[in-house]
Protein backbone atom coordinates (compact mmCIF):
# COMPACT_ATOMS: atom_id res chain seq x y z
CA UNK A 1 0.00 0.00 0.00
CA UNK A 2 1.45 3.36 -1.07
CA UNK A 3 1.46 6.52 1.03
CA UNK A 4 1.82 10.11 -0.01
CA UNK A 5 5.39 11.36 0.07
CA UNK A 6 4.45 14.73 1.61
CA UNK A 7 1.84 13.80 4.26
CA UNK A 8 0.79 16.80 6.37
CA UNK A 9 2.44 17.11 9.77
CA UNK A 10 -0.97 16.93 11.39
CA UNK A 11 -1.62 13.50 9.83
CA UNK A 12 1.73 12.25 11.09
CA UNK A 13 0.95 13.51 14.56
CA UNK A 14 -2.48 11.88 14.42
CA UNK A 15 -1.02 8.50 13.50
CA UNK A 16 1.56 8.41 16.27
CA UNK A 17 0.81 6.39 19.38
CA UNK A 18 0.82 8.53 22.55
CA UNK A 19 3.92 8.06 24.65
CA UNK A 20 2.50 9.55 27.83
CA UNK A 21 0.02 12.17 28.98
CA UNK A 22 -1.19 14.43 26.19
CA UNK A 23 0.27 17.94 26.44
CA UNK A 24 -0.35 21.34 24.89
CA UNK A 25 2.55 20.59 22.52
CA UNK A 26 0.60 17.59 21.16
CA UNK A 27 -2.51 19.72 20.70
CA UNK A 28 -0.47 22.42 18.97
CA UNK A 29 1.14 19.90 16.58
CA UNK A 30 -2.19 18.37 15.61
CA UNK A 31 -3.89 21.75 15.18
CA UNK A 32 -0.97 23.19 13.22
CA UNK A 33 -0.45 26.14 15.58
CA UNK A 34 2.09 27.17 18.20
CA UNK A 35 1.94 26.10 21.82
CA UNK A 36 1.53 29.78 22.78
CA UNK A 37 -1.63 29.90 20.64
CA UNK A 38 -3.05 26.84 22.43
CA UNK A 39 -2.22 28.42 25.78
CA UNK A 40 -4.00 31.59 24.69
CA UNK A 41 -7.02 29.52 23.65
CA UNK A 42 -7.35 28.14 27.20
CA UNK A 43 -6.90 31.58 28.74
CA UNK A 44 -10.04 33.16 27.29
CA UNK A 45 -8.75 33.10 23.69
CA UNK A 46 -9.54 36.71 22.84
CA UNK A 47 -8.16 37.70 19.43
CA UNK A 48 -7.96 34.17 18.00
CA UNK A 49 -9.56 33.63 14.60
CA UNK A 50 -12.65 31.41 14.55
CA UNK A 51 -10.97 28.80 12.31
CA UNK A 52 -7.96 28.68 14.68
CA UNK A 53 -10.25 28.11 17.66
CA UNK A 54 -12.09 25.40 15.72
CA UNK A 55 -8.86 23.55 14.85
CA UNK A 56 -7.67 23.64 18.47
CA UNK A 57 -11.03 22.42 19.72
CA UNK A 58 -11.01 19.55 17.20
CA UNK A 59 -7.46 18.59 18.21
CA UNK A 60 -8.49 18.53 21.88
CA UNK A 61 -11.39 16.23 21.05
CA UNK A 62 -9.27 13.85 19.00
CA UNK A 63 -6.54 13.68 21.63
CA UNK A 64 -9.06 13.70 24.52
CA UNK A 65 -7.05 16.53 26.03
CA UNK A 66 -8.26 18.34 29.15
CA UNK A 67 -6.10 21.19 30.47
CA UNK A 68 -4.74 21.07 34.00
CA UNK A 69 -6.99 23.56 35.84
CA UNK A 70 -4.24 24.28 38.37
CA UNK A 71 -1.79 25.21 35.61
CA UNK A 72 -4.39 27.40 33.92
CA UNK A 73 -5.09 29.16 37.21
CA UNK A 74 -1.39 29.95 37.65
CA UNK A 75 -1.38 31.65 34.25
CA UNK A 76 -4.62 33.55 34.78
CA UNK A 77 -3.85 34.54 38.35
CA UNK A 78 -7.14 32.93 39.39
CA UNK A 79 -9.11 29.88 38.37
CA UNK A 80 -12.68 28.90 37.64
CA UNK A 81 -12.52 26.43 40.52
CA UNK A 82 -14.52 26.84 43.72
CA UNK A 83 -13.25 25.15 46.84
CA UNK A 84 -15.64 23.73 49.44
CA UNK A 85 -14.35 22.87 52.92
CA UNK A 86 -16.74 20.97 55.21
CA UNK A 87 -16.33 19.55 58.73
CA UNK A 88 -17.96 16.23 57.77
CA UNK A 89 -19.07 14.73 54.46
CA UNK A 90 -21.83 12.36 55.63
CA UNK A 91 -24.16 15.01 57.05
CA UNK A 92 -27.40 15.16 55.00
CA UNK A 93 -27.54 18.97 55.18
CA UNK A 94 -24.14 19.26 53.51
CA UNK A 95 -25.03 16.68 50.84
CA UNK A 96 -28.06 18.72 49.79
CA UNK A 97 -26.17 22.02 49.97
CA UNK A 98 -23.35 20.56 47.85
CA UNK A 99 -25.78 19.52 45.15
CA UNK A 100 -27.08 23.09 44.93
CA UNK A 101 -23.55 24.52 44.95
CA UNK A 102 -22.39 22.21 42.16
CA UNK A 103 -25.45 22.88 40.00
CA UNK A 104 -25.02 26.63 40.35
CA UNK A 105 -21.26 26.38 39.75
CA UNK A 106 -21.87 24.39 36.57
CA UNK A 107 -24.30 27.03 35.34
CA UNK A 108 -21.59 29.64 35.94
CA UNK A 109 -18.97 27.59 34.08
CA UNK A 110 -17.09 26.68 37.25
CA UNK A 111 -15.88 23.44 38.82
CA UNK A 112 -16.00 22.41 42.48
CA UNK A 113 -13.42 20.63 44.59
CA UNK A 114 -14.24 19.40 48.08
CA UNK A 115 -12.07 18.88 51.14
CA UNK A 116 -13.04 17.72 54.63
CA UNK A 117 -11.66 19.18 57.86
CA UNK A 118 -13.04 16.32 59.98
CA UNK A 119 -13.93 18.98 62.57
CA UNK A 120 -10.20 19.49 63.23
CA UNK A 121 -8.81 23.07 63.14
CA UNK A 122 -5.44 21.82 61.87
CA UNK A 123 -7.07 19.92 59.00
CA UNK A 124 -9.21 22.97 58.21
CA UNK A 125 -6.11 25.20 58.05
CA UNK A 126 -4.33 22.71 55.77
CA UNK A 127 -7.34 22.54 53.43
CA UNK A 128 -7.53 26.33 53.24
CA UNK A 129 -3.83 26.63 52.44
CA UNK A 130 -4.27 24.05 49.67
CA UNK A 131 -7.09 26.14 48.21
CA UNK A 132 -4.87 29.22 48.43
CA UNK A 133 -2.03 27.51 46.57
CA UNK A 134 -4.45 26.49 43.81
CA UNK A 135 -5.57 30.11 43.40
CA UNK A 136 -9.22 29.05 43.57
CA UNK A 137 -11.86 31.58 42.57
CA UNK A 138 -13.31 31.35 46.07
CA UNK A 139 -14.05 29.07 49.01
CA UNK A 140 -17.33 28.00 50.57
CA UNK A 141 -16.46 27.14 54.17
CA UNK A 142 -18.36 25.60 57.04
CA UNK A 143 -15.99 26.62 59.78
CA UNK A 144 -14.98 24.41 62.68
CA UNK A 145 -16.35 25.84 65.93
CA UNK A 146 -12.91 26.82 67.20
CA UNK A 147 -10.97 30.06 67.63
CA UNK A 148 -7.73 28.45 66.44
CA UNK A 149 -8.02 29.65 62.83
CA UNK A 150 -9.57 33.09 63.31
CA UNK A 151 -6.37 35.01 62.51
CA UNK A 152 -5.61 32.76 59.53
CA UNK A 153 -9.12 33.20 58.15
CA UNK A 154 -8.98 36.97 58.50
CA UNK A 155 -5.71 37.02 56.54
CA UNK A 156 -7.03 34.70 53.84
CA UNK A 157 -10.17 36.79 53.46
CA UNK A 158 -7.89 39.60 52.23
CA UNK A 159 -6.44 37.32 49.53
CA UNK A 160 -9.37 35.23 48.34
CA UNK A 161 -13.11 35.19 48.50
CA UNK A 162 -14.57 33.18 51.40
CA UNK A 163 -18.28 32.73 52.09
CA UNK A 164 -19.30 30.88 55.22
CA UNK A 165 -21.99 28.23 54.97
CA UNK A 166 -24.05 27.63 58.12
CA UNK A 167 -21.14 28.31 60.49
CA UNK A 168 -18.62 31.12 60.94
CA UNK A 169 -16.03 32.15 63.54
CA UNK A 170 -16.33 35.94 63.38
CA UNK A 171 -19.23 38.17 62.43
CA UNK A 172 -17.47 40.52 59.98
CA UNK A 173 -17.75 38.03 57.15
CA UNK A 174 -19.90 36.92 54.23
CA UNK A 175 -22.28 34.13 55.21
CA UNK A 176 -25.39 32.24 54.13
CA UNK A 177 -27.49 30.18 56.52
CA UNK A 178 -30.88 29.34 57.89
CA UNK A 179 -32.60 31.93 60.10
CA UNK A 180 -32.10 29.72 63.12
CA UNK A 181 -33.66 31.90 65.77
CA UNK A 182 -36.81 32.44 63.73
CA UNK A 183 -37.16 28.77 62.77
CA UNK A 184 -36.85 27.38 66.30
CA UNK A 185 -39.20 30.05 67.64
CA UNK A 186 -41.75 28.99 64.99
CA UNK A 187 -41.36 25.32 65.94
CA UNK A 188 -41.75 26.09 69.64
CA UNK A 189 -44.85 28.21 69.03
CA UNK A 190 -46.30 25.35 67.02
CA UNK A 191 -45.88 22.97 69.99
CA UNK A 192 -47.25 25.53 72.44
CA UNK A 193 -50.23 26.09 70.15
CA UNK A 194 -51.05 22.40 70.36
CA UNK A 195 -51.24 22.62 74.16
CA UNK A 196 -47.77 21.23 74.90
CA UNK A 197 -45.13 22.37 77.32
CA UNK A 198 -42.00 21.70 75.25
CA UNK A 199 -38.54 21.04 76.62
CA UNK A 200 -35.53 21.68 74.41
CA UNK A 201 -32.49 19.63 73.38
CA UNK A 202 -29.80 21.51 71.50
CA UNK A 203 -27.01 20.21 69.28
CA UNK A 204 -23.44 19.62 70.47
CA UNK A 205 -21.08 22.60 70.04
CA UNK A 206 -19.84 21.70 66.54
CA UNK A 207 -20.91 24.89 64.77
CA UNK A 208 -21.27 28.58 65.50
CA UNK A 209 -23.68 30.31 65.83
CA UNK A 210 -26.46 27.86 64.89
CA UNK A 211 -26.88 26.01 68.26
CA UNK A 212 -26.95 29.23 70.26
CA UNK A 213 -29.38 30.86 67.83
CA UNK A 214 -31.80 27.93 67.92
CA UNK A 215 -31.71 27.92 71.71
CA UNK A 216 -32.44 31.66 71.65
CA UNK A 217 -35.45 31.04 69.41
CA UNK A 218 -36.84 28.47 71.83
CA UNK A 219 -36.32 30.78 74.82
CA UNK A 220 -37.93 33.68 72.97
CA UNK A 221 -41.09 31.71 72.20
CA UNK A 222 -41.35 30.34 75.75
CA UNK A 223 -40.93 33.80 77.28
CA UNK A 224 -43.51 35.19 74.86
CA UNK A 225 -45.97 32.53 76.02
CA UNK A 226 -45.18 33.08 79.70
CA UNK A 227 -44.09 29.45 80.11
CA UNK A 228 -40.88 28.64 82.03
CA UNK A 229 -38.31 27.08 79.67
CA UNK A 230 -36.91 23.61 80.23
CA UNK A 231 -33.54 23.03 78.57
CA UNK A 232 -31.98 19.59 78.79
CA UNK A 233 -28.42 19.56 80.08
CA UNK A 234 -25.94 18.74 77.36
CA UNK A 235 -22.16 18.52 77.27
CA UNK A 236 -19.21 20.37 75.80
CA UNK A 237 -18.25 17.35 73.68
CA UNK A 238 -17.93 18.44 70.05
CA UNK A 239 -19.34 15.41 68.27
CA UNK A 240 -21.23 14.98 65.00
CA UNK A 241 -22.73 11.71 66.28
CA UNK A 242 -26.01 13.47 67.05
CA UNK A 243 -28.18 10.36 67.43
CA UNK A 244 -25.97 8.83 70.14
CA UNK A 245 -25.59 12.22 71.84
CA UNK A 246 -29.37 12.69 72.01
CA UNK A 247 -30.04 9.09 73.05
CA UNK A 248 -27.70 9.41 76.03
CA UNK A 249 -28.92 12.81 77.26
CA UNK A 250 -32.63 12.16 76.72
CA UNK A 251 -32.45 8.77 78.45
CA UNK A 252 -30.72 10.41 81.43
CA UNK A 253 -33.39 13.12 81.48
CA UNK A 254 -36.22 10.59 81.41
CA UNK A 255 -34.59 8.31 83.97
CA UNK A 256 -34.10 11.20 86.40
CA UNK A 257 -37.82 11.98 86.33
CA UNK A 258 -37.09 15.63 85.53
CA UNK A 259 -39.49 15.59 82.59
CA UNK A 260 -42.42 14.51 84.80
CA UNK A 261 -41.64 16.92 87.61
CA UNK A 262 -41.52 19.79 85.09
CA UNK A 263 -44.70 18.68 83.34
CA UNK A 264 -43.02 18.43 79.94
CA UNK A 265 -45.27 16.94 77.26
CA UNK A 266 -43.05 17.56 74.23
CA UNK A 267 -39.41 17.78 73.26
CA UNK A 268 -38.17 20.21 70.61
CA UNK A 269 -34.85 19.05 69.17
CA UNK A 270 -32.25 21.25 67.50
CA UNK A 271 -31.94 18.85 64.53
CA UNK A 272 -33.80 15.86 63.08
CA UNK A 273 -30.86 13.62 63.90
CA UNK A 274 -31.20 14.62 67.56
CA UNK A 275 -34.91 13.83 67.34
CA UNK A 276 -34.12 10.35 65.99
CA UNK A 277 -31.91 9.66 69.01
CA UNK A 278 -34.56 11.12 71.33
CA UNK A 279 -37.25 8.82 69.91
CA UNK A 280 -35.02 5.82 70.47
CA UNK A 281 -34.40 6.90 74.08
CA UNK A 282 -38.14 7.23 74.66
CA UNK A 283 -38.72 3.68 73.49
CA UNK A 284 -35.86 2.37 75.63
CA UNK A 285 -37.51 4.09 78.61
CA UNK A 286 -40.91 2.62 77.75
CA UNK A 287 -42.57 5.69 76.21
CA UNK A 288 -44.16 5.88 72.79
CA UNK A 289 -42.99 8.93 70.80
CA UNK A 290 -45.91 10.98 69.54
CA UNK A 291 -48.24 9.61 72.22
CA UNK A 292 -46.52 9.71 75.62
CA UNK A 293 -44.12 12.48 74.59
CA UNK A 294 -44.39 14.60 71.45
CA UNK A 295 -41.12 14.93 69.53
CA UNK A 296 -40.22 17.59 66.96
CA UNK A 297 -37.03 18.11 64.98
CA UNK A 298 -35.45 20.68 62.71
CA UNK A 299 -34.14 20.31 59.11
CA UNK A 300 -36.66 17.90 57.47
CA UNK A 301 -34.18 15.24 56.41
CA UNK A 302 -35.40 12.82 53.70
CA UNK A 303 -35.71 10.03 56.28
CA UNK A 304 -37.88 12.12 58.63
CA UNK A 305 -41.11 11.40 56.74
CA UNK A 306 -40.51 7.63 57.04
CA UNK A 307 -39.77 7.32 60.75
CA UNK A 308 -42.25 5.73 63.13
CA UNK A 309 -44.05 7.94 63.80
CA UNK A 310 -43.23 10.39 60.97
CA UNK A 311 -41.36 13.35 62.42
CA UNK A 312 -42.78 16.84 62.78
CA UNK A 313 -39.99 19.21 61.83
CA UNK A 314 -38.91 22.54 60.37
CA UNK A 315 -37.86 22.46 56.72
CA UNK A 316 -34.80 24.56 55.86
CA UNK A 317 -34.43 25.94 52.34
CA UNK A 318 -31.08 24.22 51.87
CA UNK A 319 -31.06 24.60 48.09
CA UNK A 320 -31.47 28.37 48.37
CA UNK A 321 -28.64 28.51 50.91
CA UNK A 322 -26.29 26.60 48.58
CA UNK A 323 -27.20 28.76 45.57
CA UNK A 324 -26.69 31.93 47.62
CA UNK A 325 -23.15 30.83 48.52
CA UNK A 326 -22.26 30.65 44.84
CA UNK A 327 -24.03 33.92 44.07
CA UNK A 328 -21.96 35.59 46.76
CA UNK A 329 -18.71 34.31 45.25
CA UNK A 330 -19.79 35.29 41.74
CA UNK A 331 -20.70 38.82 42.87
CA UNK A 332 -17.23 39.20 44.36
CA UNK A 333 -15.59 37.85 41.19
CA UNK A 334 -17.56 40.24 39.00
CA UNK A 335 -16.83 43.15 41.30
CA UNK A 336 -20.53 43.97 41.39
CA UNK A 337 -21.01 43.72 45.15
CA UNK A 338 -18.50 45.11 47.63
CA UNK A 339 -20.96 45.26 50.54
CA UNK A 340 -21.06 42.45 53.11
CA UNK A 341 -23.10 39.51 51.83
CA UNK A 342 -25.10 38.16 54.76
CA UNK A 343 -28.25 36.19 54.07
CA UNK A 344 -30.51 34.16 56.32
CA UNK A 345 -33.26 32.04 54.85
CA UNK A 346 -36.60 31.02 56.28
CA UNK A 347 -38.58 27.82 55.76
CA UNK A 348 -41.70 26.31 57.26
CA UNK A 349 -43.18 23.79 59.70
CA UNK A 350 -43.85 20.29 58.39
CA UNK A 351 -46.53 18.79 60.71
CA UNK A 352 -46.49 15.01 61.06
CA UNK A 353 -47.64 12.40 63.58
CA UNK A 354 -44.79 12.76 66.13
CA UNK A 355 -46.15 16.10 67.39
Amino acid sequence: MKTAKNAPAASAARSQEPRGPVTMHDVAALAGVSRATVSKYFNDGEGLKPDTRARILQACRELEYVPDPHAVSLVRGRSRIVGVVLPVINEPFFAEALRAIEQKAKALGMDVIIQCSYNDPAEEAAALMTMRSMKVAGVVLTAVASRHNVDLLRRLEQEMRIVYLDSYVHEECDYVMNDNRQSMAMLTRYLLGRGHRPAYLGAPPVAHPSPAERLAGYLEAMEEAGVPPLVLPGSTQATWDFEAYAFRHVLDWLSSGAWKRAGATALACGTDRLAIGAMSACRRFGLEPGKDLAIAGHDDLPISAYLHPPLTTFRQDVAAIGVAAMECLQARLDGTDAAPYRKRFSGGIVPRESA
